[in-house]
């Protein structure tokens, strides 16, 4: 499509295509083809068109003059139903297909977090990427990037500024405090790596219970056989529990999902529904009842889940949860989750991927809009001061107390009156393809 520099017109299918949450490839009938008008207009002209028709919800996008914006992504700023919508996004066609297919991304390749006592630190450093050879690790305290201190650099939100553009060899030197060590200053450069998804699977044993633990940090389409991998080991280590780490995984795509929900779970009944993505009322034809796969191994012997979560819980993360509770007792551990029970399409224009959101996703109650997020049932704080899949860790310590004991560490009662928790710790704010990626 790209070298004929033909594009099918508000058709997900014809374009076979697939962003944030993605429900794959839908149907379209008619579906016409025009040559790409590739300037600044004709991209703007696109994307108001597509806005006006497959948007969740077209009916409130606003008239305004297209033709007057710098760019795609400046019209969509103002195309949006700001009220509901906090993911539709514009990128390159290039940077989509090598992270969601090949599992390469361009960047540094850490996530930093504000702890609760609002100190910044690591919270994943990705082991092929730059960082992670520069041997930065999960807790390191970050106190200045290019010499500017942090407290500046959050009170006057400078956070793009310092990380730069994404372009390769870009540098930033980061000033970093570890205890018992001196500060150092580590310079970092920009650089494509391999991302795993699947990080640090162990099985534990916990009393007469054996535990599988793993974390995902996104669905793409490497993960999938990450977590063949994965389970395999649980299925030979006979794992009975499995305690699964979705603190901060943004989404992806919703096929990767679905294949995960198999793993997890197997119905007795064959094709039993797991989700069904409901599009706005101009395309219900483009609506989807999607089920469980038919695997070849067999679902591990669970009646229930526990699932790490935090804020930056989201999008096909959310959407696992939600399609497993009619079916197995699903438990939270950690904070209220991001909230977006809403996923798009991408459509191909140029050498650009607009993204609106474009469906809703329900489970097989026909259960969703969960804007405001999951809560815990046991809250947990993500501490920094341990490494992920550590026993000790705070919220996996928090979910194994759960699986031995059956209760919270901190009874839910507690928790709402007399004992207030503090406040959550301040949030760097990630957009875009970013947000999913969920790394620099």
């Amino acid at each position: 499509m790209v070298a004929s520099k033909l594009v099918a017109v508000l058709s997900p299918c014809a374009l076979a295509l697939a962003a944030a949450v993605t429900a794959g490839c839908t149907p379209s009938e008619g579906t016409e083809a025009q040559a790409a008008d590739c300037s600044t207009a004709g991209q703007n002209e696109f994307l108001f068109n597509l806005m006006k028709d497959v948007y969740l919800w077209y009916d409130g996008v606003p008239d305004v003059d297209y033709r007057s914006y710098l760019s795609p992504e400046a019209l969509l700023e103002d195309l949006v139903d700001k009220t509901r919508d906090r993911w539709s996004y514009v990128t390159l066609k290039s940077d989509y297909d090598a992270y969601f297919r090949e599992g390469q991304t361009l960047g540094l390749g850490f996530r930093w977090s504000f702890d609760q006592e609002g100190i910044l630190r690591f919270a994943l450093v990705h082991p092929a990427s730059p960082a992670g050879a520069a041997g930065l690790r999960r807790g390191d305290r970050v106190l200045a990037v290019n010499d500017i201190d942090v407290e500046e650099i959050a009170r006057d939100d400078r956070w793009a500024e310092v990380t730069g553009p994404d372009e390769e060899g870009h540098e930033i030197s980061l000033t970093i405090a570890r205890p018992d060590e001196e500060v150092s200053t580590v310079a970092v450069r920009k650089a494509w790596y391999a991302v795993s998804t699947v990080l640090n699977p162990r099985v534990l044993q916990v009393g007469s219970s054996t535990v599988g633990y793993l974390m995902l940090t996104t669905f793409i389409e490497p993960s999938a056989g990450e977590l063949d991998r994965a389970f395999a080991t649980f299925r030979e280590s006979q794992v009975n529990e499995l305690v699964l780490d979705l603190r901060y995984n943004g989404g992806g795509r919703l096929a990767v999902e679905r294949h995960l929900a198999s793993l997890i779970h197997r119905p007795a009944t064959a094709g039993a529904l797991l989700d069904i993505t409901a599009h706005n009322d101009r395309h219900g034809d483009w609506d989807k009842r999607a089920s469980f796969e038919e695997l070849d191994e067999p679902a591990l012997p669970l009646s229930r889940v526990v699932v790490i979560t935090s804020s930056s819980t989201a999008s096909a993360s959310e959407t696992l949860i939600n399609s497993l509770r009619p079916y197995i007792d699903v438990k939270l551990v950690g904070s209220t989750t991001h909230g977006k029970p809403v996923g798009m399409h991408g459509w191909e224009y140029c050498d650009k991927l607009m993204h609106p959101i474009s469906f809703r996703v329900l489970n097989a109650k026909e259960e969703g809009d969960y804007y405001d997020g999951f809560t815990p049932d046991c809250p947990a704080d993500d501490t920094l001061d341990a490494e992920l899949g550590d026993p000790d860790e705070t919220g996996l310590a928090e979910a194994l107390h759960l699986l031995e004991r059956g209760e919270c560490s901190i009874p839910a009662q507690r928790v709402g009156a007399g004992e207030r928790r503090p406040a959550p710790p301040r949030e760097i704010r990630w957009d875009g393809l970013r947000r999913e990626i969920g790394a620099l």
